[in-house]
């Protein structure tokens, strides 16, 4: 997640970039609940999933009740974890959230593919609150490689066969106004596990008003790529009230991939009224010792809307652009569209 700005037009920004970002949905306003008894307080014999329930509104909704209840096993989940390590922290179980993502694609070039994504995240109450741990099913090289493209567009609906399974822990290091660092190991994939570690560093050399530059290093390793770094720039400017200007560009480079795997951007988020929001891309994408070094270049529209109070968020996606991997083919334009709902669940943002 990207940093706010400490000035007024920043929060213009920020309510553009919570609409449209990769890694992050605004969720659902909390229902009212009593507050829970403290831990030390509690029975010893009461069920971590028991402490983690809460009441149902009145008029709750299917929708509601699904959200509930999953983050209900969830935080009971956590709270039982966080049990194995010494004493439980309900506040920090209560705070675990996540997304659940079901989508479909075409597209001329690869056909259509559908996916179902998730992720939870819980923070723990060891090394000063600085622990944290995740589980879900995303791209893993993009996961594991932090290829989250320099704050460009991350689509939900983009066309992938490489989605696993992901589960690990995180931990926060230094931070400051304009530094942030944090590390994370963790698996990827149940039937042939695999280890990966990445230390990331981010840092915003400057920003004012309208302005913001922010650059983003992560060393990482897996079994698959090995050593390997992913180095990301972007640059955001306001240009109105409802209007951010973005330029993202990403590179990655291993110890077994043929040169640096790089993608260039830029985009333009519209926010709408409440939630909804536009965004509109032009990328080009390429490998610098690829058989073809330019392997994609194209335009797209991207429509977020939500539903339900934003208890449920629609997206639909329309773009257009020229790939090509064999550079003995002849480059043909080819048409992409996707649909995609998301379903955020928890008390707290990411």
């Amino acid at each position: 997640m990207v940093w706010g700005w400490r000035r007024g037009r920043g929060r213009i920004w920020l309510a553009v970039s919570l609409a449209l970002s990769a890694c992050a949905t605004v969720p659902p306003e909390a229902p009212s609940v009593a507050e829970p008894l403290p831990v030390a307080e509690q029975p010893e014999k009461v069920n971590a999933f028991v402490a983690c329930s809460r009441p149902a509104k009145r008029k709750e909704i299917l929708l509601d009740t699904a959200s509930r209840r999953l983050h209900q096993t969830v935080c009971g989940a956590a709270l039982w974890f966080d049990g194995l390590f010494g004493e439980r922290d309900l506040d920090a179980a209560l705070a675990s959230h996540g997304r659940i993502e079901v989508s479909a694609a075409y597209s001329e070039f690869t056909g259509t593919r559908t996916r179902v994504r998730f992720n939870l995240r819980t923070r723990l109450p060891a090394l000063e609150e600085r622990l944290s741990a995740f589980i879900g099913r995303d791209d893993e090289d993009d996961f594991a490689r932090d290829r989250s493209e320099g704050q460009a567009l991350q689509s939900r609906v983009d066309p992938t066969d490489r989605d696993a399974f992901l589960a690990g822990l995180g931990y926060a290091g230094v931070t400051t106004d304009n530094f942030q660092s944090d590390f994370k190991v963790g698996v990827r994939s149940v039937r042939m596990p695999k280890v990966f570690l990445q230390n990331r560093f981010s840092y915003e050399p400057y920003s004012q008003e309208n302005n913001r530059i922010l650059l983003r290093i992560t060393p990482f390793w897996n079994n698959r790529d090995r050593l390997g770094m992913t180095t990301s720039t972007s640059f955001d400017h306001i240009m109105a009230e409802a209007f951010l200007l973005r330029w993202g560009t990403v590179a990655t480079i291993t110890e077994v991939s043929p040169g640096l795997d790089w993608r260039t951007a830029v985009i333009l988020y519209q926010n709408l009224r409440g939630a909804n929001a536009l965004a509109y891309e032009a990328f080009i994408r390429g490998a610098t010792r690829a058989p073809e070094p330019f392997g994609d270049f194209g335009v797209r529209t991207v429509y977020r809307v939500p539903f339900f109070g934003g208890g449920l968020f629609g997206e639909g996606v329309l773009g257009y652009s020229w790939p090509r991997n064999d550079p003995t083919v002849d480059r043909a334009g080819a048409a992409d569209f996707g649909l995609g709902v998301e379903m955020p669940f928890g008390l707290a943002g990411r």
